[in-house]
């Protein structure tokens, strides 16, 4: 494992970890860490990498620098792993709270505190981890950045939560609000940003993002195309955010819980309110970006020979300079 054991946890979680704690007892949830959160952000060839060179002591320097970032990452992962089984003991005579003489249990509202912060700490690290990397040149991390994970991360037009977080603040950096996001932001590329560019403009502005090579009008473009595609992304996301899939497949409104009160769902109409503002948002975007497009078509040639360029634009007030004559109604 690239995490050690207690010691190296107690490196990034201080005193939410006793020294006295067993390496044996945490590995599962170390492990758990590594094979979950870990390999699904980094790609499975890369943290093989990495695990094989700290196991060997061999590090390259480049994954030398990189090691704490992922150290932080699987701490906090793991902890979180650990903490809804770290009350209770399964023995012979069932599942039984932890407790002497002089402690008792913690209260469920503590340690829900307590868990909604390892789930932040953790998903800033996994962020921090990621930008880091993606900051870096492809020659650095040549497994991660041709592996099938790090292609599709650098081909999307919003590539992350801090990428998304610079056209949306709403967002916050949040790495697992980004993950739930990410398949909205794939079918608006498709159904919003590709009829506007054309497909030819669109695989080209694909090819550079992962070659790295845009050029700066193709930058100026992302720019217009990412403020368009956050919230529209956004406002198709947001109304089923309030539902989750329980592990009997069944659908519910999804709810809080930690013991002491639920916390309830924005109602209704707020949701219809939010969807209704982030669609306008969407459409004065959208508008923007296929205005920039039209004015700027010598930039952009792909674009000026497709058929989107002769298009119509969507959603865009009438021109009155046609009408010869006014109506007026009572």
């Amino acid at each position: 494992m690239i995490l050690r054991g207690v010691n190296d946890i107690i490196a990034y979680l201080g005193r939410a970890v006793m020294a006295a704690t067993s390496d044996d007892f945490l590995a599962p949830y170390i492990q758990l860490a590594q094979d979950g959160e870990l390999t699904r952000a980094l790609d499975s060839a890369f943290v093989s990498e990495l695990d094989t060179q700290v196991e060997q002591n061999n590090l390259s320097p480049e994954n030398q620098a990189l090691l704490p970032y992922v150290k932080k990452v699987l701490a906090w992962f793991a902890y979180q792993h650990y903490l809804p089984f770290s009350i209770g003991n399964d023995g012979d005579n069932g599942l039984q709270e932890v407790g002497t003489e002089s402690t008792s249990p913690v209260r469920i509202g503590v340690l829900d505190k307590r868990i909604r912060e390892t789930e932040r700490n953790a998903v800033e690290s996994l962020e921090a981890l990621l930008q880091y990397m993606e900051s870096k040149p492809v020659t650095d991390y040549p497994t991660y950045h041709n592996s099938p994970t790090g292609k599709r991360t650098r081909t999307l037009f919003l590539s992350s939560a801090t990428t998304m977080s610079e056209f949306l603040p709403v967002i916050e950096r949040n790495h697992r609000l980004f993950i739930n996001l990410r398949p909205y932001i794939v079918l608006a590329e498709q159904d919003y940003i590709l009829p506007r560019l054309g497909q030819a403009q669109f695989d080209a502005l694909k090819t550079t993002l992962l070659n790295g090579t845009t050029s700066d009008p193709q930058k100026l473009l992302l720019q217009k195309i990412g403020r368009a595609l956050a919230h529209t992304a956004y406002w198709m996301a947001l109304p089923n955010l309030q539902f989750v899939v329980l592990p009997s497949g069944n659908i519910r409104v999804l709810s809080d819980f930690d013991g002491i009160y639920n916390r309830k769902n924005a109602p209704s109409e707020t949701i219809t309110y939010l969807v209704e503002q982030e669609k306008t948002m969407s459409k004065k975007h959208l508008n923007a970006l296929s205005t920039f497009l039209r004015k700027n078509a010598e930039d952009y040639p792909l674009y000026a020979a497709s058929t989107a360029a002769g298009q119509e634009p969507t959603n865009r007030l009438p021109d009155n300079s046609k009408y010869s004559k006014v109506f007026r109604m009572k």
